[in-house]
Formats: structure tokens, C-alpha cells, sequence
């Protein structure tokens, strides 16, 4: 079994990484578009570790050394946590994969093993990205003893099994749950993005400093923080104090803790594997079909009702794509709680010109456009044999991605219309603004997805999760955002008025020519 384990697993990461399609394929088109990929991610690592570098930097100076540690490891495993709940299933129970498996003899607890040993290297590739700069800037500073290093690296190695554990079993749970309904789909992504919203509202309850706080415990800020951190994730404290104190106890605990729990996981998904699959996977069809009228539309509403179906078939789509509209009516619904008064003493800036372009970063997280393309897959040559434009094929896919977020838009424009004090002015562009980027996301996903479409693939998730159009086109949509908030949040009057005319000018101009540069594109050389 062990060598099955071993052959499984490495079938697994290659494909994770696209390392076959690079080594061996003689499309120049598939090589660039791996690296491009590759260097999507190292430009977002670099970030990370600027990041990571800057806070662990930040609070060192403070005297707050012990804490870096402990927030670091809690915030690797939220990272992997919030993400691994939004993929476990589609990776752990693989359609595809499962079909060809299940008529092999092989060990059902190979395939499960070799599933969570992929899982485990992605996390843990993600967990070294925030581990590595904390432990550098650490021990350049402090000049630890060696059982900071010793805890640090072994405590990392270990820091994905709980999260990635935790994930697996709210993510098996919604898989099983949805799997006896009858749209499976559709209630298995309803079901995570309630997991995860509820997820973030009680990690955000847990992290509140209640109670009454002395004056001592004021003086100390960095144990105020330990205990909130203790409240949200307690096994970081444990592998904390063992890296800054050398607590062996806490270390030893933090390691039975979650070699105990990933192990159990393990078992029990290995035990009800086919199971889960079968009852997944089974469909059942009703012999009552009675034939009616029948309607006729317009191609672009053929193509549009096509995409509309498709996406609410993938539950891995849906997730993936609809938490950035989520994240829209909980932030403004924050700001509506909180009030812009504790914001605005908490954030010396301009909220009400920030505003827009949080409510524009979060539409443009991850829109369905990057991989719309894509996802079509190897019915692709469907759309290529149809005498449609290529125009009303990518505006079918960019009213797909307007439908999805018009309804959230609403709720948070009108939250905010309450929350915040807003002139004239200030109300136009609160309107417009996010408007002009979402539009610009769209189409701009639609032109990244053009120069780096994926075709060839056996799992939903590769497409969306693990593509460079996906990473490209979420990340470069919001980079454009940040960028254009920049002026806005720190200028007012006449000018501050001027400057977003400007911006919402200049990203419509370019919205417009990447449209009508889409729409000359020849569907036929898309492959």
C-alpha cells in the first residue's frame, strides 16, 4: 500500500503544479502560460513575505516578540482553514479520478492517504510563505536559543494537519449533507459559504476584548493579545510559547494535538470513502416527462441561460466566485454595526472615498469571467462549431458575472446609504465608482482568461483554484483598484473630485479597448 500511496501521490502533485504539462508538452503557448503562472505566484509570495517581514518587524520593535510566533501560526492556519473548506471536498472525492480508481485494485486507503498528502503539501508550501520571514526577522532580532529554530521548523511541518483536518470535515460533512438532496450542486455551495461566513463572525466574536482590563494588562499590550489569540486558535499559543520559551509541554501538545486529530480524520474518511462517493456521484431520473410549448430566445440568451446553468451545476465555481459579492454586504453591514465614527478613529483616512473602492475590490475578488473560458472545458468545441460571434459568447459570460453580483451590489449600496454621511457628491460616487470597476473586472477576467486559457483538465478546482487566468485575473483586477484608491483616500475637496473623474475616465477608456480587443479574438484558435 505504501507504494501505492507513493505513485498516487506524486500523480497528484504533478498535476497540482502542471510540472508533466511543463516538462514534456511542445505547445509554447502551454509552457508560457506556466510560467506566467509561476510568476503570479512568486510575485504574491514576494508580497507575503513583505508583509510577513513588515508585522514581525513592527512588533519586535513594540517589544512584543513573543507574540510574532503565535500570530503567525494562527494565521496560517485561518489562511488554510477559510481556503481548505472551499476545496476539501471537490479534492477529496474527485469525480473523475474516482471513476477510473474505483476499477483498479487499489486500496481504497491509498487513495484517500495519497488525497490528504497532496492536500498536506499545498498548505504546507503556504504555511512556509508566512512561517519563513516571522522566523527570519525573529531570530535576526531577538537571537533566540536553538529551541525557537527547533520548535519553529518541526512546529511549521506540523502547523497544516488541524486546519487542513478541521476543513476536510466541515468540508466531508457539506459533501455528505448535500449529496442526499436533490439539487447536490447548489446546496453543497450554499452550505460552505454559510460554513464560511459563520466561520469568520465567530472567529471575529472570539477575538473581541471583553471584560474589564487593568491598568497592568493595558501596559502589556502583547498579553492582551496572547489571550485573544488563545480564544480563536489555541495551538498556536501551545507552539508559540514552546518556540519563544522552550515549553516542551506545550510543544508535545501542539504535536499529539493535531497528529491525533489529522490521523482520526484520516481514518474516517478512509472507512466511508466509497460510500460518500457513491452516494455523491448516484443520479436518479424520473420517467415523467411530458412534452409543452416550446420557447424560443435569442442566441445571446441561449448562451446566457447555458452559462447560468453551468454555473450553478459546479458547487466549486459557485464558492469559489460569489464570496468577493458576499464580502460586499458583510462589510457594509459592518460599517452599518460599528458606525463610521470607531472606523474613522480607528483608520485616519477619508472612509467615505475608501469606501468605493473596498465595495470594487471585493466584487473583483475572484470574478467568474477569469475562468469562464476555461471552465468550459472539452465541450468547448461546442461554442466553436455555433455560428455565434465571439462578441456574444463573452457577453453571455460577462452578464453571467453582472447577474451574480447586481443583488449584492444593491444590499450594500443601500446598507451603506445608511450608514454614512454622504453629500451629493460623495453619494454619485459611491454609485458609479464600484460600477466602473466591476464592469472593468469583468471584462478584464475575460482578456486575462484569453491569453491563458486551461482546456485540459479533470477537476473543477484545477481550473479555478490553481489556474493562472484564476490567479491573474483575481489578483490584477484588485491590485488595479488598490492603486487608483491610493490618491482618492488621502485627498478631498475639488481636487479629491477631480482625481476620481479622472480614474473612473481612464479605467472606462480601458475597459472599452480591452472589450472590443476580446471581441476580435477568434474562438477557433482557443484550445
Amino acid at each position: 500500500m505504501i507504494r501505492q500511496i507513493r505513485i498516487l501521490t506524486k500523480a497528484l502533485l504533478c498535476n497540482l503544479f502542471n510540472l508533466n504539462v511543463f516538462r514534456y508538452t511542445k505547445d509554447k503557448k502551454k509552457k508560457r502560460n506556466t510560467i506566467a503562472m509561476g510568476v503570479a505566484w512568486l510575485l504574491l509570495i514576494g508580497m507575503v513575505f513583505l508583509y510577513v517581514g513588515l508585522f514581525s518587524l513592527g512588533y519586535i520593535m513594540m517589544g512584543m516578540a513573543e507574540v510574532v510566533p503565535m500570530y503567525l501560526v494562527m494565521l496560517s492556519a485561518v489562511i488554510i482553514l477559510f481556503f481548505g473548506m472551499l476545496k476539501a471536498g471537490s479534492i477529496i472525492f474527485q469525480k473523475n479520478s474516482y471513476e477510473v480508481l474505483c476499477s483498479l485494485p487499489i486500496s481504497q486507503t491509498a487513495i484517500v492517504v495519497s488525497r490528504f498528502l497532496s492536500m498536506y503539501v499545498g498548505n504546507l508550501l503556504l504555511s512556509l510563505v508566512v512561517m519563513i520571514p516571522g522566523i527570519i526577522v525573529y531570530g535576526v532580532l531577538v537571537h533566540p536559543g536553538i529551541a525557537f529554530y527547533l520548535f519553529g521548523i518541526t512546529g511549521t511541518l506540523f502547523l497544516p494537519l488541524l486546519p487542513m483536518t478541521v476543513a476536510t470535515f466541515f468540508g466531508t460533512l457539506i459533501t455528505a449533507v448535500a449529496s442526499r438532496m436533490k439539487h447536490k450542486n447548489l446546496i453543497t455551495a450554499i452550505l460552505s459559504i454559510i460554513l464560511v461566513i459563520g466561520i469568520m463572525m465567530l472567529t471575529s466574536a472570539m477575538g473581541d476584548m471583553k471584560g474589564d482590563f487593568t491598568t497592568e494588562m493595558l501596559q502589556n499590550f502583547s498579553e492582551i493579545i496572547t489571550s485573544i489569540i488563545a480564544n480563536v486558535y489555541p495551538p498556536a499559543v501551545w507552539i508559540g510559547k514552546a518556540m519563544t520559551e522552550g515549553n516542551i509541554v506545550q510543544g508535545l501538545l501542539y504535536f499529539g494535538v493535531s497528529i491525533a486529530v489529522f490521523v482520526v480524520m484520516v481514518v474516517l474518511v478512509a472507512n466511508n470513502f466509497h460510500r460518500i462517493c457513491q452516494s455523491l456521484y448516484s443520479t436518479s431520473a424520473k420517467h415523467n416527462y411530458q412534452m409543452q410549448e416550446l420557447k424560443a430566445t435569442s442566441v445571446l440568451g441561449a448562451l446566457y441561460k447555458k452559462d447560468l446553468k453551468h454555473y450553478f451545476s459546479s458547487s466549486v465555481y459557485m464558492t469559489n466566485t460569489i464570496i468577493g459579492p458576499v464580502m460586499m454586504v458583510v462589510f457594509a453591514a459592518g460599517v452599518l454595526v460599528v458606525g463610521v465614527e470607531k472606523i474613522e478613529a480607528a483608520f485616519p483616512v477619508n472612509i467615505n472615498g475608501l469606501v468605493p473602492f473596498v465595495l470594487a475590490v471585493a466584487a473583483c475578488i475572484m470574478p467568474t469571467t477569469c475562468t469562464a473560458i476555461s471552465m468550459e472545458g472539452k465541450e468547448w468545441w461546442i461554442i466553436q462549431s455555433l455560428p455565434v460571434r465571439a462578441k456574444t459568447v463573452f457577453d453571455s459570460k460577462i452578464l453571467l458575472n453582472l447577474t451574480l453580483i447586481a443583488p449584492f451590489y444593491v444590499i450594500a449600496e443601500v446598507l451603506l446609504i445608511l450608514a454614512l454621511k454622504l453629500s451629493v457628491m460623495e453619494l454619485i460616487w459611491l454609485v458609479l465608482l464600484p460600477i466602473v470597476f466591476i464592469v472593468f473586472g469583468c471584462v478584464f477576467g475575460i482578456t486575462i482568461n484569453l491569453k491563458l486559457p486551461m482546456m485540459k483538465w479533470e477537476n473543477e478546482a484545477a481550473v479555478v483554484k490553481q489556474s493562472a487566468s484564476a490567479t491573474i485575473g483575481g489578483l490584477g483586477g484588485c491590485l488595479v483598484i488598490i492603486l487608483c484608491a491610493i490618491p482618492v483616500v488621502f485627498v478631498t475637496g475639488v481636487i479629491g473630485e477631480l482625481t476620481k473623474l479622472v480614474i473612473a475616465a481612464v479605467v472606462a477608456g480601458i475597459t472599452w479597448l480591452l472589450y472590443r480587443m476580446n471581441n476580435k479574438v477568434d474562438l477557433a484558435g482557443i484550445e
